[in-house]
């Protein structure tokens, strides 16, 4: 009786057994485990030297962004602060680090070791140890007659608009103070560094006739000199360039209609006064306007105009031809600093004291 007890408990396993092994080959096979969080790889970012300003040749600034491509996005922004030829990454002040789009942040150099950063609402920033340390600037400082040697003049400009006055950035502290002394001029533009003979220059508007203001001794007099008749009396930018024997003031004036047709304005030194040489709707060819230029020797201009193709000047600015290949400049901006010229490309720049020899600046 106990064996037959045992055999049927036997049977009785064996059955269940088989049950299961069929209801497991009818249901298939067990569900996959469920994935894990996915991981992409941080695309790889490309280093992009946004912009720069000299105080002298072994001492400038640089603003360095480390960008996701293509296209350029979520860049991160450092100072590159370059003393006695070496060069050192500084950390831009906290509100200006983690990713943003570009461009946001822009520079001034104040000094070999005084710089300023400051966004497109006006925000700024300074500091007097290259980058060491940062504070931001909320007030202005007092109003000033005299114009320090490495300060920078601006329009007097806020996110309300631009008032009829210049200020002075000031090296010492970066706070912006109102320039007295300037003639009664409206549509005042200044140009915002000294030439190589340290004089500073504002273009506006005196007696209804557009006017150049000039001080050599940093702003304690000024000099007043007419433009010719034809000259705009409503700006909208104003570049100096130094040259040979001279210097070259480009005026754009207030679009009369369409944004993209601006009428421009090129004038060549001559002595204490300023000759008219071109203007985009003189019908010369094959420049039709002109976004800024690179100064040569023996009078010799290279152009880039609004769609960044190369033009050449031999004759001081009268006409201009198509550049050959080899006269080509080697990038797309245009920035005059005060050790000379700035051109850049997409992610370099490169520096040139005479509009010749260019050497590319260091991103690292």
């Amino acid at each position: 009786m106990r064996r037959n007890r045992i055999l049927l408990a036997l049977l009785a396993v064996a059955l269940v057994a088989a049950v299961l092994v069929a209801l497991r080959e009818q249901a298939g096979p067990p569900p996959p485990e469920p994935p894990g969080p996915t991981v992409f790889a941080e695309p790889p970012r490309e280093a992009v030297l946004e912009t720069a300003d000299f105080a002298d040749e072994r001492h400038w600034f640089g603003l360095r962004a480390r960008c996701h491509r293509p296209p350029m996005f979520g860049c991160v922004r450092t100072l590159l602060a370059v003393e006695d030829g070496v060069t050192r990454v500084r950390e831009l002040p906290e509100e200006l680090r983690g990713e943003q789009e570009r461009p946001q942040v822009r520079l001034m150099t104040l000094g070999p070791r005084q710089v300023l950063v400051h966004t497109r609402y006006f925000r700024s920033w300074y500091s007097g140890d290259a980058g060491q340390s940062w504070t931001e600037i909320h007030e202005r400082a007092a109003p000033v007659d005299r114009i320090p040697p490495a300060a920078v003049l601006e329009r007097d400009c806020t996110l309300a608009g631009c008032e009829q006055r210049v200020v002075v950035v000031l090296p010492d502290s970066g706070r912006r103070a109102e320039l007295r002394g300037l003639p009664p001029l409206t549509e005042a533009h200044p140009v915002p560094i000294p030439d190589r003979q340290g004089r500073w220059r504002v273009v506006g508007v005196l007696d209804g006739k557009p006017v150049v203001v000039t001080s050599a001794d940093q702003g304690h007099s000024w000099q007043v000199r007419a433009l010719p008749p034809g000259s705009p009396d409503k700006i909208e930018r104003v570049r100096l360039t130094s040259a040979d024997g001279g210097m070259y003031l480009q005026i754009d004036a207030v679009p009369r209609q369409y944004p993209s047709d601006i009428p421009t304005f090129l004038y060549r030194g001559q002595g204490e006064g300023w000759e008219l040489v071109w203007r985009n709707d003189s019908g010369e060819q094959p420049l039709r306007s002109l976004y800024d230029l690179v100064p040569g020797p023996g009078g010799r201009i290279t152009a880039l105009d609004q769609q960044r193709l190369n033009r050449v000047s031999e004759d001081g600015g009268r006409t201009f031809r198509r550049a050959r290949p080899e006269e080509e400049l080697p990038g797309e901006f245009i920035w005059h600093v005060r050790t000379g010229h700035l051109i850049g490309s997409q992610t370099e720049l490169r520096h040139s004291v005479d509009g010749v020899a260019w050497t590319l600046l260091p991103k690292d």
